[in-house]
């Protein structure tokens, strides 16, 4: 078992497997982003199914989060690391040997079981094998794998997607996790003692079914282009079942997700944020390619290329943020960021099919420098402000809403797509017309939920100079 007083090179040998996890399975959260004309074609499903390879991943990972802690006490973290290796592999063979949308879809969901647990795991990691004096550069290092990872998924995977083919997006990754578990029999140890601590199953199973219900509701609307029973009746059903979630949770004494925690009203402001700054980064991530696919006929590899340049600001900036933070406080931060959102946004909103590229790539990078600016920052000014004794499940608590909001809203930009194409098809639009139309109305709603972000950081507290 490794603990704070063993070598620094056995700790820094573990951690280097654990963030070789983390950047493969953080790969694949965007890994597919370039993927849906291709899934659409290859597999003859509407655009509103399709979306599910990853607002479905990033829901099942959002919801991996409040049971990540109960893993890390309760199971030997090495076989926990390698369960969660072996898990991540399962997705992939079956990614690459899927002959039907279903079994893609499947192979997808299991990787976000792991991907899910693995940030969480890494972190609860540091906090037992570190001193307080060196977390702050480690978990600067985590940061960035957290940042890069997703943020290169669309550019890899749109190469991936043009010179091997659909199903490699899941084969690339076997080789390389077949070496990550091998690493991981080697280099990783248990650090801490497992207990016997419990979960309430009942809990995961109604936040699993309730927001599921909701987010197979915003894709029936897609795929109908209209609320109609079955969409209304997932909608109803899932918030139904999401009351019943949150009325248990304060019942019980070690609930999944403590919700006192949003009786703090800067922590749910600044959770709200921090959710609205996670839709304004994966939403676009993955309507975007689309466009630019369906609408300019770009290929995979071209339309992740464009987006290249605001993944690698998104890099360089989120540390920097955290600086910007610590110097001027959160209201300026936040409003800054949110602005920025805003205005490299809204030239969104006049794209057309004659746009140049220059300007789309251009517009891309530039909101993305708002994105990283405020979405560390929010998410740590709303742990900054509960009680030592509330932060943990803080952190959960924050860290789910803001993954699980990222499912939620990319999935209604997506239906609004596809609601504002068919809208368009009635207008004796050219096809690429009616396609543009549908993309600007998902901007619209992206543009509408940047200036919400920036009205509501109004409510801010101005804490100044905290240097």
């Amino acid at each position: 078992m490794l603990t704070i007083n063993s070598s620094v090179k056995k700790r820094n040998a573990m951690l280097g497997v654990l963030l070789i996890g983390a950047f493969t399975m953080l790969l694949t959260e965007t890994f597919f982003n370039n993927a849906l004309p291709t899934i659409i074609k290859t597999y003859q499903v509407s655009q509103s199914t399709a979306q599910w390879v990853s607002t479905g991943y990033q829901l099942v990972a959002g919801l991996m989060i409040p049971l990540s802690a109960w893993v890390f006490h309760r199971f030997n973290t090495k076989k926990t690391f390698i369960t969660l290796t072996i898990i991540f592999l399962i997705g992939c063979i079956l990614g690459f040997f899927a002959h039907s949308f279903g079994w893609l879809l499947a192979g997808r969901l299991i990787q976000a079981i792991a991907a899910g647990s693995m940030i969480p795991l890494i972190q609860n990691v540091v906090l037992v094998l570190y001193p307080e004096s060196k977390r702050g550069t480690v978990m600067g290092i985590i940061g960035l794998v957290v940042a890069f990872g997703p943020a290169l998924g669309p550019t890899i995977g749109g190469w991936v997607i043009d010179n091997l083919g659909l199903i490699w997006l899941s084969g690339v990754l076997i080789p390389l996790v077949l070496i990550l578990l091998i690493a991981a029999i080697a280099y990783v140890r248990p650090v801490v003692a497992p207990d016997n601590s419990q979960i309430d199953w009942i809990s995961v199973a109604e936040s699993s079914l309730g927001f599921a219900a909701i987010l197979y509701g915003f894709s029936a609307i897609g795929n109908a282009g209209k609320l109609d029973l079955v969409s209304t009746l997932c909608l109803i059903a899932g918030v139904i079942i999401l009351v019943l979630f949150a009325k248990r949770q304060l019942k019980l004494t070690n609930p999944l997700i403590n919700l006192t925690v949003f009786k703090n009203m800067t922590f749910s402001l600044t959770t709200v944020l921090s959710a609205l700054s996670n839709i304004a980064l994966l939403g676009v991530e993955l309507v975007l390619p689309m466009y630019l696919q369906r609408v300019h006929g770009l290929s995979a590899l071209m339309s992740g290329l464009l987006l290249l340049p605001g993944a690698l600001l998104e890099g360089l900036i989120s540390p920097i943020s955290g600086k910007l933070y610590d110097r001027f406080g959160i209201k300026p931060i936040s409003l800054i960021g949110f602005a920025i959102i805003a205005l490299g946004t809204l030239p969104m909103l006049f794209f057309t099919p004659k746009t140049s590229l220059i300007i789309v790539a251009g517009t891309y990078a530039f909101r993305i420098i708002g994105v990283a600016t405020v979405m560390m920052p929010t998410f740590t000014e709303g742990l900054n402000a509960l009680p030592a004794n509330l932060s943990v499940h803080g952190n959960a608590a924050s860290s789910t809403v803001r993954q699980i909001a990222g499912s939620l809203g990319t999935a209604i930009l997506m239906m609004v797509v596809a609601f504002g194409t068919q809208q368009a098809s009635t207008e004796h639009l050219s096809a690429i017309n009616q396609l543009n139309h549908g993309y600007w109305f998902s901007f619209l709603i992206a543009f509408l939920m940047a200036l919400l972000g920036f009205l509501l950081s109004f409510k801010l507290k101005d804490n100044g100079h905290k240097n």
